[in-house]
């Protein structure tokens, strides 16, 4: 791993760009296809997205915790700005901020399930999609940003960067589909992470 000031020093030189970047085009830069020359390391992502530790979940006006699709883009565009972005990643796409390879889940619930959909994160499959035409990145390339936010606080917790191909040998993600890939995180390994962010499954001291 880089030392932690050259870590910093070469994130913020990319977050500079993307801010510039993302601001002089119309068209947000969270949706475009991936740059290698601004394509944030997994170390780099974890020392920009370290602020989102201990933050609070959406909640509606009656002060409740707002519904997973709402709450998911709210947090996936927390953690765009941190990065750079100015404008919010679009709803629905996959990966959710695909300039960086990286799908965003934050879980709320009780019981932990991080639903993969149809892509099963070890897949070594090409991502069949226009903006994949020339990179063809894999589906166990996607990166992923799990953060946990358990009641009754619902403040994240724990937040877990890795690929999907390190998310399966870490977890172990079942290679049958019910409806969509799921993997269950138990309350036992959320618990002996309290505080920390795991990256590619090591404790990131930043």
């Amino acid at each position: 791993m880089a030392s932690h000031p050259s870590l910093n020093e070469a994130a913020s030189r990319k977050r500079a760009r993307i801010h510039a970047l993302d601001l002089a085009d119309g068209d947000p830069l969270a949706n475009a296809p991936a740059d290698a020359a601004l394509l944030f390391t997994l170390e780099e992502i974890a020392t920009i997205l370290k602020p989102l530790m201990g933050l609070d979940a959406p909640r509606d006006e009656n002060q409740r915790i707002r519904e997973v699709r709402p709450k998911g883009h709210w947090f996936e565009f927390e953690a765009a700005k941190l990065l750079g972005y100015h404008y919010p990643p679009g709803a629905g796409l996959f990966p959710d901020i695909r300039h960086q390879l990286l799908e965003v889940k934050h879980h709320t619930g009780k019981s932990v399930t991080i639903d993969f959909g149809h892509h099963h994160p070890g897949s070594h499959e090409v991502i069949e999609a226009r903006w994949n035409e020339k990179a063809r990145v894999r589906v166990c390339d996607i990166r992923y940003l799990i953060a946990l936010a358990p009641p009754p606080e619902f403040r994240v917790s724990v937040m877990v960067l890795a690929t999907g191909a390190e998310i399966n040998d870490i977890f172990g993600v079942s290679p049958t589909a019910t409806i969509k890939y799921q993997l269950g995180i138990s309350k036992q390994w959320r618990d002996d992470h309290a505080g920390q962010i795991i990256v590619s499954g090591k404790l990131f001291d930043a």
